[in-house]
């Protein structure tokens, strides 16, 4: 018997509604229906946006599952399947018969005296200041060399998954999420050098928080960590990748970037 955990956008009732349809169904068939707290399972099946799809994506690495994302709401990079086909799709993943991407995903360790448990993260693991109206100072090493010491409002660690993201808002680079890279990428830098360093996935870059202003640490958005000054952390690909089901037929990535930006142009333009 198959067994799908459930990640849902509980604050979006258009999103709980649908999660609702597809337990419903899928229970019909035979499908066992769990709470991801605390239980293991074939699928993880994210209902909502993107945000959701990256809980879920975090659940379904901890299971060593794929996840599928339903999409209920705007256009997003990751949540790509329409609540009336989802079970549907679920039913065929659960078989076999779906393709699944396998891409790399970030984990954030402390060094020397910082603690606190590695932090997962499919899009990104950023380091930004602590303080609203101040600036954090942070020492860069790429693979023990150093590179430099940013001050800025933050330095995100992404992968190419996440370069549509936060780091793109940053003025990031956008990575085809077939690359296996990392993009280290300033938020609002008080120095002439501004610009992104792409590096090689099987590198690790340390961020150390150095000055007067301690730091906080998040990975994908979640609840932050505080970096008192003189923390350090690793930042590298994780052992876990993400895994998640692509529905046939789907438009390539710069497709979806030329939807998503709304890029001029037209593909019948010549």
């Amino acid at each position: 018997m198959s067994t799908v955990a459930f990640v849902v956008h509980e604050g979006r009732p258009a999103a709980v509604e649908a999660a609702e349809s597809l337990r419903a169904t899928l229970e019909a068939a035979g499908v066992t229906c769990v709470d991801p707290a605390g239980a293991s399972a074939d699928l993880v099946v994210a209902v909502g946006g993107d945000g959701t799809f990256l809980r879920g994506a975090r659940t379904a690495s901890r299971m060593g599952a794929p996840v599928i994302g339903v999409k209920v709401g705007r256009l997003g990079f990751l949540t790509e399947v329409e609540p009336a086909e989802g079970a549907d799709l679920i039913m065929a993943a659960l078989a076999g018969a779906m393709p699944i991407e396998d891409r790399l995903a970030v984990v954030a360790e402390p060094l020397g005296a910082t603690a606190f448990e590695p932090q997962w993260g499919m899009n990104e693991i950023m380091v930004e200041k602590g303080a609203r109206h101040r600036l954090v100072r942070l020492r860069v090493m790429v693979d023990g060399a150093y590179v430099t010491t940013f001050s800025a409002d933050g330095v995100i660690v992404a992968t190419p998954t996440g370069s549509t993201a936060y780091s793109f808002s940053a003025g990031g680079p956008i990575v085809s999420p077939s690359v296996e890279a990392l993009i280290v990428t300033p938020v609002a830098p008080h120095m002439v050098f501004d610009r992104s360093i792409v590096l090689d996935a099987t590198q690790s870059v340390v961020l150390e928080v150095v000055g007067d202003e301690a730091g906080i640490l998040s990975a994908d958005g979640r609840a932050a960590i505080e970096l008192p000054v003189g923390s350090a952390v690793r930042i590298g690909a994780a052992q876990d990748r993400a895994r998640f089901v692509a529905r046939p037929a789907a438009p390539p990535f710069l497709a979806r970037v030329r939807e998503k930006f709304d890029l001029p142009g037209d593909p019948g333009d010549r």
